[in-house]
């Protein structure tokens, strides 16, 4: 049954040059730009000065204004960056992968092997990365401060598309389609050809499982590459991009966003029509979705309203479903919404 899930925001319009990149750091959203510039942009009310502590890691429900521009961040333009939380960094990819100090973005390290790439994986649980560049897989690893320690190096058959960690090995999609890459010795392992529709999508899930996409298909495989079950996630076209918020499945697809129940039968939860989409990434508490010159924030509704809405549309199983995930000191209110869809 088709509810709200999301609410969605336009948070920064008319940015220009072209939005290349996209990130979030705490309450703030970082673009890297067609010209290699970086863009910071800040919630434009005074009201978030005000905030609470617990709200300095959250996106903000209003619009943003531009805070700072950095020109010349990066030679040519960022394909792809990402907030390393847990270490205070900023990863970019362009012609290689860069460090970058938070909250200053100082530039501390520069991986020179990595030029040319056009894929990584970053474990933040051990501080790995892997790149791939030709055909070819790198691992390093962080070493506290500025430092980088290369690890591995191994060959592969092509081109690597699409690849993520998946325990202590690396799931890599390459033309012909997906394999499983111990990380130790660099043997590869065939888990199943991928689809001549869309790109092959390699999507790494909080219990260490994967996502890996085929045509319109998501299948659920282990870190082994091994399928977890029959059952499987039909997208109305197939996907460029997916993130897993729980309990959804939003998949970036070309004329719109389509979010899915992560229970079997996976059902179709909501579609949000945008289009030229180029990204769609998490945050603490929203996706964010980069077009070529703006940026939305998809905001979940509060568990209790869709709760209400369902119930109203008489999908009385998905409202117990959501009942189930509210929140322990939520045991009253859980309590009062399972009676009145049980009455």
């Amino acid at each position: 049954m088709v509810h709200n899930a999301f609410d969605s925001l336009e948070l920064i319009s008319n940015c220009s040059p072209k939005i290349d990149a996209v990130a979030s750091y705490g309450l703030k959203i970082l673009l890297g730009c067609s010209d290699g510039s970086l863009k910071i942009y800040s919630p434009g009310s005074s009201e978030s000065d005000r905030s609470p502590p617990s709200d300095y890691q959250s996106l903000r429900k209003e619009s943003y204004e531009l805070e700072r521009t950095i020109s010349g961040f990066s030679k040519k333009p960022i394909l792809s960056m990402e907030v390393l939380a847990s270490r205070q960094l900023l990863l970019s990819l362009s012609e290689s992968i860069a460090f970058h100090r938070l909250p200053n973005l100082e530039t501390i390290a520069v991986l020179t092997k990595a030029k040319g790439a056009n894929v990584y994986s970053w474990d933040d649980r051990r501080g790995f990365l892997c790149f791939a560049r030709q055909k070819r897989v790198c691992i390093f690893r962080h070493d506290g401060g500025r430092g980088f320690v290369e690890v591995k190096d191994f060959g592969v058959p092509d081109t690597v598309k699409s690849m993520s960690w998946c325990g202590e090995n690396i799931c890599i999609a390459i033309r012909k389609g997906y394999m499983i890459l111990n990380a130790t010795n660099g043997a590869l392992s065939e888990v199943f050809p991928s689809g001549r529709i869309g790109p092959p999508l390699v999507v790494s899930l909080l219990s260490g499982e994967l996502l890996l996409g085929k045509e319109n298909i998501g299948v659920f495989v282990d870190q082994n590459g091994k399928l977890l079950q029959a059952d499987r996630i039909c997208w109305s076209e197939a996907p460029i991009a997916v993130i897993i918020q729980k309990p959804y499945a939003i998949a970036l697809l070309p004329r719109r966003v389509e979010v899915r129940s992560l229970r079997v039968p996976y059902a179709l939860i909501q579609t949000i029509v945008l289009q030229n989409v180029r990204h769609l990434i998490p945050s603490s508490n929203a996706v964010v979705v980069a077009l070529e010159n703006s940026i939305f924030g998809l905001f979940p509704v509060p568990l209790g309203a869709q709760i209400v809405q369902l119930t109203a549309s008489g999908d009385f199983e998905e409202a117990l479903a959501l009942c189930k995930l509210l929140p322990p000191e939520d045991a009253s209110l859980r309590a009062a919404k399972e009676g009145s869809i049980h009455i």
